[in-house]
């Protein structure tokens, strides 16, 4: 944690630094809030917020956003439980983990509701049963990589750590990939552009989105509760610039590729597509955090706690915020503009 804490420090200003030099376009009477918040995967995933901030949507509502990216959705609720992030995308049970360890953190907005994974696996694996003795790569233990590799084996009748070793490897997926082509692993689950790129290098997927199936909070928005009661209305104006952000990422596909090929290093047109078709259709317009999503982590965890069978998925979210901007027709709006 101590380590997690000086990267995000130093990160911090380094970014302070940056942004205060002067931008174009602002005035001295119109002076923004400084917000910091983090971002969990190089994914397509996670173009909600890469979008609300090069389409200046966060300038838009009044906030100087600075994206910091930690590795994995457990990262980003440590960065979150340490006091240095008040929002970020996070993934997997590791914000429910951490609330159920009594911290304080809830999920305000689900950007992606289910596994959106495909099993890429090297060219000699061409079924389920040939993974047995096998090592697949996950980017950390309780991120959503972890979680849905774990699934799908389970789903196949292997045991996880007993007939298929599953080795944490940090760095994005294009570095997991690149330990595929290496031989150090034989598979990982994946999303374009990484499905796309193993493709190309005759790669084997043996499972596809469907094959996953259930509810989960791949790509939930948390924030500290703390945060929430005491700064209200910079959660407002952040969250009135992510929904336009997502009305963008549904609305304007050319801009959007060229964001996400900022973010994911790549100007192969043909991925771009691939990420742009995969996961714009995903988010929803209304973003309400899934309480199905919450149930099935909750599940999960309690295989290892029945204790934790008792707990209510409605403790882990606060639906206010989208509610708010749901009920006074703001959402509604954005779409009829169309």
């Amino acid at each position: 944690m101590r380590e997690l804490r000086t990267i995000v420090s130093t990160l911090l200003l380094i970014a302070i630094f940056i942004s205060a030099w002067p931008r174009a376009g602002l005035t001295a009477s119109a002076p923004l809030e400084k917000l910091t918040i983090g971002w969990s995967a190089i994914a397509g995933s996670q173009a909600p917020f890469w979008i609300t901030k090069e389409a200046g949507l966060f300038e838009k509502n009044g906030l100087d956003v600075i994206m910091i990216y930690l590795d994995g959705g457990s990262r980003a609720t440590q960065a979150m439980m340490s006091g240095d992030l008040p929002i970020a995308q996070v993934g997997g049970n590791a914000p429910v983990v951490a609330k159920l360890r009594g911290a304080d953190i809830t999920l305000i907005a689900g950007l992606l509701n289910i596994l959106a994974y495909s099993m890429v696996v090297s060219p000699e694996i061409k079924k389920p049963e040939d993974l047995r003795g096998k090592k697949l790569t996950v980017s950390r233990f309780g991120s959503n990589s972890d979680y849905a590799t774990r699934k799908i084996l389970l789903k196949w009748g292997l045991k996880p750590d007993v007939d298929v070793a599953v080795l944490q490897i940090p760095g994005g997926q294009p570095t997991r990939l690149a330990a595929i082509q290496s031989k150090q692993v034989h598979g990982m689950v994946a999303q374009p552009p990484v499905t796309n790129l193993a493709r190309k290098f005759n790669m084997n997927i043996i499972a596809e989105p469907e094959d996953f199936g259930g509810a989960y909070p791949t790509t939930p928005v948390a924030a500290r509760i703390s945060f929430i009661k005491e700064k209200r209305d910079t959660v407002r104006k952040f969250t009135r610039a992510l929904l336009e952000g997502i009305y963008a990422y549904k609305t304007q596909k050319y801009f959007n590729k060229k964001v996400i090929a900022k973010y994911v290093k790549t100007d192969d047109n043909d991925a771009l597509e691939d990420i742009y078709q995969f996961f714009s259709r995903l988010v929803p317009q209304k973003p309400y955090p899934s309480l199905d999503s919450i149930k099935e982590a909750l599940a999960e965890l309690g295989e290892k706690d029945p204790k934790l069978r008792s707990a209510k998925a409605e403790d882990f979210a606060d639906m206010s915020i989208i509610k708010e901007f749901d009920d006074n027709g703001f959402i509604d709006g954005l779409y009829k503009k169309r």
